[in-house]
């Protein structure tokens, strides 16, 4: 049996790359991916139930991702889901092998008071557990904001036309990064949960707001705004760990083009592109996540 625990000290976290009663739901957030085409498939289930470090109350409709790490060293959701009334969550269809379960959530308190609460990594989870608690701790830091979670969100640009000489509109899939890892171990991007209000996915279109030549739109990605709390899957007793020191809270953006119609086909160049820092919390709050994408025919 898996017990939740809580400490400050044996687990790393990288705050990001610089260089580069129950507690009811505010309104559902939105996953930062959806889950891949085709789905997978396999036998394995991971469940859990998500609560407040604090109040030991369940939170609903969390937002849960499972993650494995891609050939790049960044963590990509494989399954998307959300937790019920009660906290619970059930992922099932899972391949054998191990997951990070990435949490965040923002909610309303039974005072109407709104929660948004850091990101909660449990890594390295087999196959077929049984997480039970996850704590999810409150926004931390001595700057603001508090209560509500930041928007990293910027715009998206097309820039080259396509044979017509008409910018071609294409579908910008998006998705908020932060740098994180377990003691001992090199640090990964993972894909943290974007909340509700989020535009993950957006279609460029030709306006009279947008560079001459060039379709454009603009996205919205609602994250915590402190960085991730998180500890390696213990089946004795998972120990989860705040950082023990407070610093910039950094994302990266990363936006993926694909021409409407192109049935998923990446056809922009270049096809990926990743943006930032985004600094929601810190000595100066700033981002630059302008993305902007040509070749698009």
């Amino acid at each position: 049996m898996q017990e939740e625990s809580f400490g400050r000290a044996s687990f790393l976290f990288l705050a990001g790359v610089l260089a580069l009663g129950l507690i009811a739901l505010a309104g559902c957030g939105s996953a930062s991916v959806s889950d891949p085409d085709p789905p997978p498939t396999g036998a394995g289930s991971i469940s859990g139930t998500v609560v407040d470090h604090s109040t030991g109350q369940p939170v609903g409709g969390a937002i849960v991702l499972l993650e494995q790490r891609d050939a790049g060293g960044i963590d990509r959701a494989v399954k998307s889901t959300t937790t019920a009334a009660d906290g619970s969550f059930h992922a099932s269809d899972l391949p054998t092998g191990k997951y990070d379960v990435v949490i965040a959530a923002s909610v309303t308190s039974g005072s109407g008071a709104t929660i948004t609460y850091a990101t909660t990594i449990t890594f390295g989870v087999p196959a077929n557990t049984a997480l039970d608690r996850i704590p999810l701790v409150p926004e931390y830091g001595d700057s603001m904001p508090n209560g509500s979670p930041v928007d990293i969100g910027a715009g998206a640009t097309v820039t080259t036309a396509g044979a017509s000489g008409v910018p071609v509109p294409a579908e910008i899939k998006l998705s908020a990064l932060q740098s994180a890892a377990p003691e001992n171990e090199l640090p990964a991007q993972l894909t943290i949960p974007t909340l509700a209000g989020s535009t993950p996915e957006v279609t460029t279109a030709t306006s009279t707001s947008c560079p001459a030549g060039a379709a454009c739109a603009n996205y919205k990605l609602f994250v915590p705004a402190s960085d991730p709390v998180g500890g390696t899957y213990n089946s004795a007793g998972t120990k989860y760990t705040r950082p023990g020191q407070e610093q910039e809270v950094v994302y990266l953006v990363e936006g993926k083009a694909f021409v409407t119609g192109s049935a998923g086909t990446s056809d922009c160049m270049p096809p990926t592109q990743i943006a930032g820092p985004a600094v929601p919390r810190g000595t100066l709050a700033w981002h630059i996540t302008n993305l902007a994408f040509a070749g698009c025919q």
